[in-house]
């Protein structure tokens, strides 16, 4: 018996039941409509009574909906990560991984909105917290440790805080709702930032020497 065929617990009606619900759930959160029991219910195909077994509570939506931001735009076989050894190198990294990063933040917009609604609404606070948004703390990790070891870790710390609004929702609304950018011009301008960013640190290590 070959492996497609065999019993496999994970492919059982529950298990099926599970999937839909949480596909549903997904795309109510790109579409950005109400991420509720009975929307699930309705869009998957079952009974609310049994959305309700596997989502008690609309949080539990909000929790399997989310899962769909796991993908990360560093594993596309498109964006290729190398280890920068000069300056020049550091700085066309930078601007490399920000505009995949923003890339993909534009193509999950309604996604990081959505959560970003739900994240500054005082009583979900706990169960959507602003930083586990996205996978910036690792991206910006991917630039970090190319730094020169002489760059000090106040200059580090300095960085990584000047970098985090490069990324995630918060990137696509000041881009697009304050600076009224288009989607290719907010991911120069988030580019460009990034290269000026590690310049700045780059340089400011080298004035110290």
């Amino acid at each position: 018996m070959d492996d497609e065929s065999a019993p496999n617990a994970a492919s059982g009606p529950r298990e099926r039941t599970l999937r839909l619900l949480r596909e549903a759930a997904r795309d109510l959160l790109r579409a950005g409509k109400p991420l509720t029991v009975p929307a699930v219910a309705k869009l998957a195909g079952v009974s609310r009574a049994t959305a309700y077994r596997y989502f008690p509570t609309n949080d539990a939506v909000v929790l399997h909906a989310t899962m769909s931001l796991s993908d990360d735009p560093l594993k596309d076989a498109e964006w290729a990560p190398h280890n920068a050894t000069s300056s020049a190198e550091l700085t066309d990294r930078a601007a490399d991984l920000v505009r995949a990063t923003a890339a993909w933040a534009f193509d999950h917009e309604n996604e990081l909105r959505t959560m970003l609604r739900l994240s500054l609404a005082p009583e979900r606070a706990n169960l959507q917290p602003r930083r586990g948004s996205t996978n910036r703390g690792r991206w910006i990790d991917e630039l970090l440790k190319d730094l020169p070891p002489d760059v000090s870790p106040t200059a580090r710390r300095r960085l990584a805080a000047a970098l985090t609004p490069l990324f995630g929702s918060d990137a696509i609304v000041w881009t697009t709702d304050i600076a009224d950018l288009s989607r290719d011009e907010a991911i120069d301008v988030l580019a460009w930032m990034a290269r000026a960013l590690i310049a700045a640190t780059l340089a400011d290590g080298a004035a110290r020497e």
